[in-house]
């Protein structure tokens, strides 16, 4: 988001503080979720910050289309540069950076348009860029694009299935015979052969532009059929040629998910070609890796340095909620073991109870193991949390996708991908049964659930995250959907608008009311909630009840002062102005049409039944025997005359001393 305004603003370093509203009428950036998130948060006095200022990356050298099309032929492509964001030409070029990219892969790789046929910008820049007569589309030298500015895309074999039938077209490279094969992965094998069995197919033409292919039916490099299994080899019907493939040299052929392969022809049709496979191929295998600079390369979350002697590492983390504790807790704990099965260290320690989950507890033991490691290191870790490792597979060994920053615990995913790339670590989970008596899994364990008793122990800070940008609000980093956060905000300040209102403080403060609890009442309340036949009624009704609109005298006399005299009392007593309190008091209603019988009848029920029901539950601490004494004692349920509490209590607002007699015994989940 910084370095898209850095774009527009021309700019090496972005402001401190942004105005969003001048950018509102920028079309590019009014449909940006994340912008349209912070201009909304903005309008209701959120501040957001930044815990750093990312520097902005120079793009001239991805060669923006405005610098080499004509003006009109640029404005030509404005639905492409609004819908796709193609704006450099680095976009429109192989990731090696000397191949212009055919229409047919620009589409596949939803840079462009799919419908329409070739416009007339993109056949300037052909005829601009590409050498005369160049059968693989090679760019003129000013032109060729460095590969720190391309776009690969690259995606890789799926080993989760070893052994199992796991079809994926992919390409590889000989580098003895510096040759290209293309073919269908059958089944992988994991270390120590760390290969992949896969058929050879064989392009349908010489042009590298075309995406056609023939399977081969036996060449010098295929394997006996004996020699692998046949219940794989039954599952290919069309293919005839088998070798067997190191993974360290393959990569996913792009195509679409779906590839049908035509078993009367023995052909298929992938959906890139061959061209764009070989060169996202080699930049995979040949880019430089550009090391990481030396600030980052310092850690800031562990300050415990592991030997490189470290090949298993058990983790586990503890989570305390509410209904067990009197307020939430997490702690985690990881135990280093070496090749031999011996202990080389342990450690344990509390994290700070923001966004309280048993899971988030798993995932900072995983980060701050990760952390203690030494560079390039090989790792397996050890877990029982089954949901860790589908999570690991979803946002660690695959590419980055955004939907991980809509996901809880999003920051903490991206400092482990963080750590990963600096560190280098080749790491690998395995699931480790949980009540299975694993002696290694039980001390961890043990560790874990002792660090929320541990006095001398300082909770980590959330403050302390390598994740490349952190939004924090109230310097409290922000590690779940930004629109649901700023949801929640939103309802807070609107329960805060609602309870100073005039309303509620006639006879009493606003503080002798949980408005929390009454929130959550009324939220969950089914009833309240639902529009069903003869439900609208009574919500309408509960809602003028809890707002004091019912149309009694002195409702009418401050809506119409000029129809009812301010003056006028009830007309039952001629006592008091008629309010809604005075109606359950008034000595002159008649017993039988008086609303006080039928209240006290339902309050006490209702004051059993909760009695009940929390005599039934399990508590922080054991309940004494003086506990439905005290309960029944409380102001809440004196309808006899009504107290202020117990009038609060029938329009639906929760008396605050009824929240903190039972918050002493327990959690506020369970209240």
């Amino acid at each position: 988001m910084i370095t898209y305004l850095q774009g527009f603003l021309d700019c090496d370093a972005c402001p401190s503080i942004i105005d969003l509203k001048p950018w509102f009428h920028t079309s590019s950036l009014r449909t940006h979720s994340l912008y349209n998130s912070l201009l909304f948060s903005s309008r209701i006095n959120i501040t957001w910050s930044l815990s750093f200022r990312p520097p902005r990356k120079d793009l001239r050298p991805a060669i923006p289309l405005r610098s080499i099309l004509p003006k009109e032929l640029f404005a030509s492509m404005k639905n492409v540069r609004k819908n796709f964001c193609t704006r450099y030409l680095a976009q429109l070029i192989t990731p090696c950076g000397s191949r212009l990219l055919s229409w047919k892969d620009l589409r596949f790789l939803k840079r462009v348009s799919n419908k329409g046929s070739v416009p007339a910008w993109f056949n300037y820049l052909f005829n601009l860029i590409v050498i005369p007569n160049s059968p693989s589309l090679f760019v003129l030298s000013q032109f060729r694009i460095p590969i720190s500015h391309t776009v690969a895309s690259i995606s890789f074999i799926d080993i989760s299935r070893n052994y199992w039938f796991n079809p994926q077209w992919a390409i590889s490279f000989n580098r003895i015979t510096n040759s290209f094969l293309v073919g269908r992965v059958i089944t992988t094998y994991p270390a120590p052969r760390n290969e992949a069995l896969i058929s050879h197919w064989i392009a349908s033409s010489v042009d590298d532009l075309l995406s056609e292919f023939t399977a081969c039916q036996g060449c010098a490099s295929a394997i006996p059929r004996s020699s692998t299994s046949k219940t794989l080899l039954k599952r290919c019907l069309s293919e005839g040629c088998f070798s067997y493939v190191p993974l360290s040299s393959l990569i996913c052929y792009p195509t679409k998910p779906r590839t049908y392969i035509h078993v009367d022809t023995r052909s298929v049709s992938l959906s890139a070609s061959l061209n764009y496979a070989k060169s996202l191929l080699l930049f995979h295998l040949f880019a430089p890796v550009r090391p990481p600079s030396m600030n980052n390369q310092v850690s800031r979350i562990s300050d415990i340095q592991l030997p490189s002697s470290v090949s298993t590492l058990y983790i586990d983390g503890s989570f305390l909620p509410p209904s067990s504790h009197p307020i939430s807790s997490m702690a985690y704990a990881w135990t280093a073991i070496d090749p031999d099965g011996f202990i080389l260290e342990s450690h344990y320690n509390n994290i700070s109870s923001i966004f309280p989950s048993a899971l988030r507890s798993e995932i900072f033991a995983l980060l701050h193991g990760l952390d203690s490691l030494p560079q390039n290191s090989k790792i397996t870790v050890a877990t029982d949390c089954a949901q860790l490792l589908s999570l690991w597979s979803l946002y660690v060994d695959a590419p980055f996708i955004p939907r991980m920053l809509k996901e809880s615990n999003h920051l903490l995913w991206s400092s482990i991908r963080t750590i990963m790339s600096q560190k280098n670590l080749d790491v690998s989970l395995i699931k480790v049964p949980a009540h299975a008596d694993d002696p290694l899994n039980n001390h961890v364990d043990a560790l874990a659930k002792a660090a929320h008793n541990d006095s001398y122990l300082s909770s980590r800070p959330s403050s302390e995250l390598l994740a490349p940008c952190i939004l924090q609000f109230n310097s409290l980093p922000v590690d779940m959907n930004i629109r649901k956060f700023i949801r929640d905000i939103f309802d807070a300040k609107s329960l805060s608008t609602l309870a100073v209102l005039p309303r509620f403080n006639s006879y009493s403060s606003t503080s002798d009311i949980d408005w929390a609890c009454t929130k959550f009442c009324l939220n969950n309340n089914k009833l309240f909630i639902s529009h069903r036949n003869g439900h609208s009624e009574f919500c309408g009704f509960c809602i003028k009840l809890l707002l004091d609109m019912l149309p009694t005298l002195t409702t009418l006399q401050r809506r119409k002062p000029h129809l009812y005299n301010p003056n006028w009392l009830c007309p039952q007593c001629n006592s008091f102005p008629e309010t809604l309190d005075h109606l359950w008091t008034c000595p002159y209603i008649l017993p039988e049409f008086s609303p006080l019988n039928t209240f006290k009848t339902l309050l006490l029920a209702l004051r059993t039944n909760y009695l009940d029901q929390f005599l039934s539950v399990t508590s922080l601490i054991p309940l004494p025997d003086s506990f439905a004494a005290e309960f029944t004692a409380l102001n809440c349920w004196d309808c006899d005359p009504p107290s202020i509490s117990c009038l609060r209590l029938a329009r639906g607002l929760i008396p605050i001393s009824l929240t903190e007699f039972l918050g002493n015994y327990f959690s506020s989940l369970t209240i």
